[in-house]
This record gives structure tokens, C-alpha cells and sequence, in this order.
């Protein structure tokens, strides 16, 4: 990507990372999803994420030291009685976020290239994720980036 670096986020990046999540979990619940954000959780949640071997956060860096979007990737191990592609782990892209302003651009694609390439460094074969259902523009990409639907996830509230 011209002007743009990826690499992986470093905790002196945390203040422009937690003000980047904030930004992607507003537009996440205008799509309908049901969680808030712990007031007091998501930096600790954030400074865990980039120190975890785990868990791949990088960024996409600017020329001028911004950052302009944020991938985090985990791999999850499975219940013992399962394998996936022959393997006991599967990689998940929790979160996937460009700022509005330099989307369509391929810095998405990128993102997701090297949350691929990180999984694939360590041998595991699949990638899961979960897009919200009321967010089309995120079905075409995911489904242009190569991933298809396998499931789909209910809600129902049961307090009120």
C-alpha cells in the first residue's frame, strides 16, 4: 500500500489504537451489535492484545506516524474432540477496521493479507470470523476477500 506501512502495534501505539477502536465499535453498533464497550476495559483489553504471542494487532501507519486502520487476529484452540482441516486450532479475525476516509482504497485487503500470512506462518489451515447480519457492505467484502458463510449466530434477550 503507497504511504501506508503495516506492521505489528506496539504499546506507543495504544493511544491512537483505543481511539480507532472506539471509532469501529460506534459503527459496529449502528449495524446492530448488542455489546458496549467496558468503559475501563478496552485499553487493558488492547495493551493484553498487542503484548500476546496469540494475537496478532497491526496497524497501518502513515508517512506522517497516523494510524488509518487496525487488524486483530487470535488463534483459538479447539475443544479436544474437534480438528478443523486436520488441526486442533483455528485462526479469527476479530476485528477489522480502516477509517472512513481511506476505505476502498485496498488497505482492508492488505490487513487481511497479513492476518492470513500470520496464521499461515504458523500452520493453521483456516480463518473464521463473524460479520453482523444488518452490515452488507462487510458480507460483499468478506465474500470478495474469499470467505463464505458457514453459520449464522441468534440473539435473544432475555432481560429487560
Amino acid at each position: 500500500m503507497i504511504g501506508w506501512t503495516l506492521r505489528e502495534a506496539t504499546e506507543a501505539d495504544l493511544p491512537a489504537l483505543l481511539e480507532l477502536h472506539q471509532d469501529y465499535h460506534r459503527e459496529l453498533q449502528a449495524f446492530g451489535m448488542p455489546y458496549d464497550l467496558k468503559p475501563d476495559g478496552l485499553e487493558e483489553a488492547l495493551r493484553l492484545r498487542v503484548r500476546s504471542r496469540l494475537i496478532l494487532t497491526a496497524v497501518a501507519q502513515g508517512e506522517d506516524g497516523s494510524l488509518a486502520g487496525f487488524v486483530v487476529c487470535s488463534i483459538l484452540r479447539l475443544a479436544n474432540e474437534y480438528l478443523c482441516q486436520g488441526c486442533g486450532s483455528v485462526g479469527y479475525l476479530n476485528d477489522l477496521y480502516v477509517i472512513p476516509a481511506l476505505r476502498r482504497q485496498g488497505l482492508a485487503l492488505e490487513l487481511t493479507g497479513m492476518a492470513e500470512d500470520w496464521l499461515r506462518e504458523r500452520e493453521i489451515p483456516t480463518m473464521q470470523l463473524q460479520v453482523l447480519q444488518n452490515n452488507p457492505a462487510a458480507h460483499r467484502y468478506w465474500q470478495r476477500a474469499g470467505m463464505g458463510p458457514v453459520g449464522t449466530l441468534y440473539d435473544k434477550k432475555l432481560v429487560k
